[in-house]
């Protein structure tokens, strides 16, 4: 509850029946706060590995059951961070660790760069699985195939379509994001060979079908050559907010960069490397702002590995590439052998796998801390000044691979708020919190209150509604690091239970009815009524809790009270009591917008006159005492009129006997 609306203290009386109201349809009540998807907060891959991001940190662990995910996987959570599924290519299992029914002989390939990938169909609990096999035939030619996995609310889930080829002579890259409409998935693949080794295929997954007419795109470096070219391997990412398209080609050296349009699944605007720049490359991935790109160099016999690092914005991204890891290969060492996949996680930082050469595993993957920031100010593995191994597996191992994910997943603002209503504490979270010290902050409202000093997670009032921009600094190492994002205050809505009132006055075995106005949720305090309208019969304190279309809450409130209105029958001016000592209105009735009593004698004349309702009939007439006996009066009185009911007029004869 933000706030009380308190009107103007004035009583109104009701004295007669309500009219009728027209009833609204109600709407669900809505979180506005900005929620990070939650689908990439589990991964399954290498040997017995597990990497879980509920809390924001990477927390790794080793699978119940034995598996070995040489290279490529996938993994995929509910919209609660529940694993869901998982898969190498060739068996899917459910998050409970056990294969699903009909989920194994698939036809993919665990050998495969990017063996799979795993997208839910919107609007319903069936999730398509992507599977991708080398192409080297005569040996490897099942292509790329989907699988579709139903999840029932009741009983076992189930592949109840299996392995439906959508694309032969592929690569072993496959991506996916959502499409324009923040709903559809496009997924891609590209081809391989001299046939269609230039080919991007887009395909489009919507509520009702997977389109296989994919949109084809042809452009960039073919990806061909004989059946051992290593040239289909390698990964291909789309960026995280869907505007990049980026790949590798690994025998010609070759990283490609493109536009992607998730409206079309065009994909345009070509920015490469030189051929044989890049030889042996491998894994690659966008950093969480779009900005930069990282990727690998893994030699297939001695060499040097490299993690590299270009900045996006430059007119020419790979000119001057930075390296920011390298280590000779170490063919029966101790220390990192090879670099494997990289792959940005939901924390906003980016993990390299790493293997010996022989494809065995490794207890740690590399980490990108601040894959955000420049050259060495990305901190691979360094943390607040120290140089570590990066994150160990706690009993997994690292392999060649890392599980492939959809790139909306990992769309999530560096930082970001919750609670954006006038009055309210909006909080702050940032998604990467690695390598700051400290944070400075600039909410851009000087007059407002910083309500939780926390250096990470701060709260702030706002001292108005109203456009803000906040400002982040991140100072680590002599270096500063800037982000803004801007916030909208909202007012609360103004709800009115009785305008200028605070309390209604009704008949006894009456009603009345309160109108708390359009909004989209509402919630009455007694009774819990979730309805606009509230129907009153009983005294008391009403309360309503609106909340509008921006999540903002507000209450109001109103008292209602019976009206007791009455004229005595008898009055004594002499009497010591001073409520019978006048002839006057009594009992409880609020106020009077008009009002006036007056009294007769028996002869119609008019002996006493007034529009005060506080003012009584003393029993006098031009100063003298009046007789006892029997008198007359006439009463007027209109009440005040309210948003609940317009003016009532009302009149009243009677007699009443004065004593002396």
């Amino acid at each position: 509850m933000k706030k009380i609306n308190m009107p103007t203290m004035k009583e109104v009386i009701m004295l007669t029946l309500i009219s009728f109201f027209i009833s609204t349809n109600l709407y669900s009540q809505v979180n506005c706060n900005y929620e990070p998807p939650r689908e990439a907060e589990n991964w399954v891959f290498g040997k017995n590995s597990m990497i879980n991001f509920s809390d924001g940190q990477a927390n790794a662990s080793t699978t119940p059951i034995e598996l070995l995910y040489p290279n490529g996987s996938s993994s995929i959570s509910d919209i609660s961070g529940n694993l869901k599924a998982f898969t190498d290519g060739l068996i899917v299992k459910q998050g409970g660790f056990y294969t699903i029914n009909n989920g194994d002989n698939l036809n993919g390939n665990n050998f495969s760069s990017q063996s799979s990938i795993i997208i839910p169909q919107p609007g319903n609990n069936r999730y398509y699985v992507f599977t991708v096999d080398m192409y080297i035939p005569p040996v490897f030619t099942d292509g790329v195939n989907y699988s579709i996995v139903d999840f029932p609310s009741s009983g076992s889930s189930s592949v109840t379509s299996k392995n439906n080829l959508i694309l032969n002579e592929n690569a072993q890259k496959i991506c996916a994001t959502k499409h324009t409409n923040g709903r559809d998935y496009w997924i891609v693949a590209h081809g391989f060979g001299d046939n269609n080794g230039g080919n991007f295929y887009s395909y489009l997954l919507n509520d009702s079908t997977l389109n296989t007419n994919a949109v084809i795109t042809t452009i960039g470096h073919p990806h061909n050559g004989n059946t051992s070219s290593n040239n289909g391997a390698g990964s291909m990412k789309i960026s995280p907010d869907g505007s990049k398209l980026a790949l590798v080609i690994p025998d010609d050296g070759i990283v490609e960069v493109y536009n992607f349009d998730n409206s079309t699944g065009k994909v345009s605007n070509l920015i490469n490397s030189t051929p044989g720049q890049f030889t042996y490359v491998n894994g690659i991935e966008f950093s969480p702002d779009n900005s930069k790109l990282y990727f690998t160099i893994t030699p297939l016999g001695d060499g040097t590995n490299f993690l590299y690092q270009v900045n996006l914005n430059d007119a020419d991204p790979f000119s001057s590439p930075y390296i920011v890891q390298q280590f000779d290969v170490q063919q029966f060492g101790a220390a990192d052998s090879l670099f494997g996949a990289v792959q940005l996680g939901v924390d906003g930082k980016i993990y390299v796998a790493k293997f010996k050469k022989g494809v065995n595993e490794l207890p740690y993957l590399g980490v990108v801390y601040n894959p955000n920031r420049d050259l060495s100010g990305c901190n691979y593995n360094e943390l607040n000044y120290s140089q570590n191994n990066g994150l160990y597996l706690n009993g997994g191992g690292s392999l060649i691979g890392l599980p492939n994910i959809a790139s909306n997943f990992l769309d999530i603002p560096h930082f970001y708020y919750a609670n954006q209503c006038y009055k309210d504490t909006t909080s702050i979270t940032i998604r990467n919190t690695a390598n700051i010290d400290p944070a400075e902050w600039d909410f851009g409202n000087s007059a407002g209150t910083l309500a939780v000093n926390d250096n990470l997670n701060p709260g702030f009032v706002y001292s108005d509604p109203g456009d803000y921009t906040i400002s982040l600094i991140e100072n680590y190492n002599g270096e500063q690091y800037t982000y803004t994002k801007d916030i909208r205050i909202h007012e609360l809505p103004d709800v009115v239970l009785a305008q200028g009132v605070d309390t209604v006055y009704i008949l006894e075995n009456s009603s009345v009815q309160l109108d708390a106005g359009q909004w989209d949720f509402y919630e009455w305090t007694p009774g819990g009524s979730t309805e606009r309208y509230y129907d009153v019969t009983q005294e008391g304190l009403y309360q309503v809790m609106v909340t509008d279309s921006n999540c903002c809450k507000n209450t109001d409130e109103v008292y209602i009270k019976y009206a007791t209105i009455s004229f005595p029958n008898a009055f004594n001016p002499k009497s010591n009591i001073t409520t019978n000592s006048v002839f006057k209105i009594v009992g409880e009735f609020g106020g009077f917008k008009s009002y006036r009593l007056s009294i007769f004698n028996r002869w119609g004349q008019l002996l006493f006159d007034s529009e005060d309702p506080t003012e009584g009939w003393d029993g006098n007439y031009n100063g003298k005492e009046s007789p006892p006996g029997t008198y007359v009066y006439s009463a007027y009185f209109e009440s005040f009129a309210s948003d609940i009911k317009p003016s009532l007029v009302v009149k009243k004869t009677g007699t009443v006997t004065l004593l002396r």
